[in-house]
C-alpha cells in the first residue's frame, strides 16, 4: 500500500478535532506520548520509528495499521476501542497489556515483548516469529495456529493455553514439556 507522508504539524492539525478519522497516512519519527489520541480512528496507516511509550490509547481505534521499529512500551491495548489487523515489526512492546484482546491474524515479528500480558487474548494465527517474550503471560490465551518459530524466552503452560496446531522451534519448545512437569535433559 502507498501511504501519504505526514509532517508533525499536519499530524497535530489532524488530531486537533475529536473523533478524527485518519486514513492512508505514514507517520515517521513522531512522538505521540503527550498527544491526546482519544476517539481517533487510524485506518490503513503506517507508523515508522514513532514513540508511543506509556501513551494513552483510550477509545482509539486502529484497523489495518503497521508499526515498524516503534517504541510502544507500557501501552495498554485493552483501552483501544476497536482492534484489528495489526502488524508490529521490530517494535518494543515491553510491559504492554493485551489482556483479553482479539488479535487474530496479527503479526509481532522480531519484537521485544518482555513482561507483557496476553492473558485471555485470542492469538490464533498470530506470528510471534523471532520475538523475545521473557516474562510474558499467555495464561488462558488462544494461540491455536500461532507461529512461535524463532521466538525465545517464553513460557507457555499447555494446561492453561489452547495450543492446537501452533508452530514452535527447538530448543525453545521444550518449555511446553517442562510445563507439564517432565524433566528434560539434553
Amino acid at each position: 500500500m502507498k501511504y501519504i507522508q505526514v509532517t508533525e504539524n499536519q499530524m497535530l492539525q489532524m488530531l486537533s478535532n475529536p473523533d478524527t478519522e485518519i486514513s492512508g497516512f505514514e507517520f515517521t519519527k513522531m512522538d505521540f506520548t503527550e498527544l491526546n489520541l482519544k476517539s481517533s480512528l487510524f485506518l490503513d496507516c503506517k507508523f515508522v520509528s514513532c514513540n508511543f511509550a506509556n501513551c494513552s490509547l483510550m477509545n482509539v481505534a486502529f484497523r489495518g495499521v503497521v508499526f515498524e521499529d516503534c517504541n510502544l512500551m507500557g501501552t495498554n491495548w485493552t483501552e483501544v476501542r476497536k482492534n484489528g489487523g495489526y502488524t508490529f515489526s521490530g517494535c518494543k512492546l515491553d510491559y504492554t497489556s493485551f489482556q483479553g484482546v482479539d488479535l487474530r491474524g496479527s503479526g509481532f515479528v522480531n519484537c521485544m515483548i518482555r513482561e507483557s500480558d496476553f492473558a485471555g487474548a485470542n492469538l490464533s494465527k498470530v506470528s510471534l516469529a523471532g520475538s523475545s517474550l521473557a516474562g510474558t503471560s499467555f495464561t488462558n490465551a488462544n494461540i491455536e495456529k500461532a507461529d512461535f518459530r524463532g521466538a525465545r524466552d517464553y513460557f507457555i503452560d499447555p494446561k492453561f493455553t489452547k495450543i492446537k496446531d501452533a508452530h514452535f522451534s527447538f530448543p525453545e519448545a521444550l518449555v511446553l514439556i517442562e510445563a507439564l512437569g517432565a524433566k528434560v535433559e539434553i
